[in-house]
């Protein structure tokens, strides 16, 4: 059942977008993945004195993607320029920005405690203004329409972000496209150390935005989408031109060079095998390289509510996941991430061990699902809230932190 409805026509109005995902898959996925793993194991002979630890080490990393991911090898790859990326929320490559990941993984895989293991992800929420009104914003709180933080304490906040090792950003919001100039700005200053991708509805996101963007050094945007169908989604966000900007930032994204990503909040009314290959179709037709799958948490407006999936649909996601990442009939497919299936074989990740949130007030939490100030950027000790959230920990998945 699953292949006959990923050959159906989507159920939408609009056409497929002119620049598709450079999917590679099949052999050529294959001799990328072997220069990948020799690229690892060179920056970990260079990383340690000792070549027997440094191959120890390589294979930690190599094993402990198997873990997370769930899937025995890497089966494609979304091409950007010169570059390859297997997940949404990892440098691409070959470039500095990964090797600095690597050498990420290579203290954290061998520390003895007197180096300080860096963190690898940030999402920062630059602005507390947002048009839509989401029915599942996790941000509902802090929206509002005058900004906390002003341009000179973003920047600010960036260069001590900085300190933390980080490799890769997205910057979100509310609506970060709410603040474009600032948005340009702050991925001009943090393109040389880490590759910028933004979390946006895709609402104003025109050709002359992506083309500024692009120039400005980001990498992807990933773009909220909840229904292949288009009264769907513009019900889910409030909004009756919603899905019309989703397509037009795809497009205008794909056609700068811009790597789309497509995030699915799978509610519980969503779910179901017909919805998610209309979804995934959808997403090839668009030019999307990668589609996320995001399982609604109680956070934000939909705190209080019934909401949670369930068993049966937990389950059949997982199968999505697989399958669409393993099965040869998807090799042109994008690439799905679904973060429930990692935090449940191996553990959230957020909470300061690899990536946290900054939001709109310069305030330090967990991830943008896990929120609970544990410090500020600008008026506190960075390197004491990061300490705060390891000891916390992650509000609904436990994670061993040698891991």
């Amino acid at each position: 059942m699953n292949q006959i409805l990923c050959s159906m026509p989507v159920k939408n109005n609009t056409s497929v977008i002119r620049y598709p995902a450079q999917i590679i898959s099949g052999t050529r996925a294959k001799w990328i993945r072997l220069r990948l793993l020799a690229n690892i194991l060179l920056v970990a002979l260079f990383h340690e004195s000792d070549p027997i630890r440094a191959i120890r080490s390589f294979k930690t990393i190599r094993d402990k993607r198997k873990k997370i991911q769930g899937l025995p090898r890497i089966t494609r790859f979304v091409k950007r320029a010169d570059r390859y990326f297997w997940v949404e929320n990892i440098p691409g490559w070959p470039s500095e920005n990964l090797d600095a990941f690597i050498k990420g993984e290579l203290i954290r895989s061998s520390s003895d405690g007197k180096r300080k293991v860096p963190l690898h992800t940030l999402i920062f929420a630059i602005t507390s203004r947002c048009g839509l009104q989401c029915t599942h914003c996790y941000d509902w709180d802090n929206l509002q329409a005058k900004e906390r933080l002003e341009t000179g304490d973003l920047m600010k906040i960036l260069d001590e972000l900085k300190s933390l090792g980080m490799s890769h950003i997205q910057f979100s919001g509310g609506e970060p496209l709410a603040r474009f100039d600032d948005l340009v700005t702050l991925t001009e200053k943090a393109r040389s150390s880490m590759d910028c991708w933004i979390l946006t509805s895709g609402f104003g996101l025109t050709r002359e935005k992506a083309f500024r963007l692009k120039q400005a050094g980001l990498t992807g945007a990933i773009i909220s989408l909840d229904h292949w169908d288009e009264t769907a989604h513009n019900n889910f966000r409030n909004n009756g031109k919603s899905y019309h900007w989703v397509y037009e930032a795809a497009k205008n994204c794909r056609e700068e060079g811009i790597i789309v990503s497509l995030s699915l909040c799978a509610t519980k009314e969503f779910v179901s095998e017909e919805n998610l290959y209309q979804y995934l179709e959808l997403a090839k037709n668009w030019g999307a390289g990668f589609v996320r799958v995001l399982e609604p948490k109680k956070t934000g407006r939909y705190r209080g509510q019934d909401i949670m999936l369930g068993t049966e649909q937990v389950d059949l996601l997982e199968r999505f996941y697989l399958q669409t990442n393993l099965n040869k009939a998807y090799r042109r497919y994008p690439i799905v991430m679904y973060p429930g299936y990692h935090q449940r074989s191996a553990g959230c990740f957020g909470a300061g061990n690899r990536y946290m949130y900054i939001d709109s007030k310069g305030d330090i939490h967990a991830c943008p699902f896990c929120q609970g100030a544990a410090g500020n950027v600008l008026n506190g000790s960075l390197d004491n809230a990061v300490k705060k959230l390891r000891l916390t920990g992650c509000h609904e998945y436990s994670l061993n932190l040698s891991d």
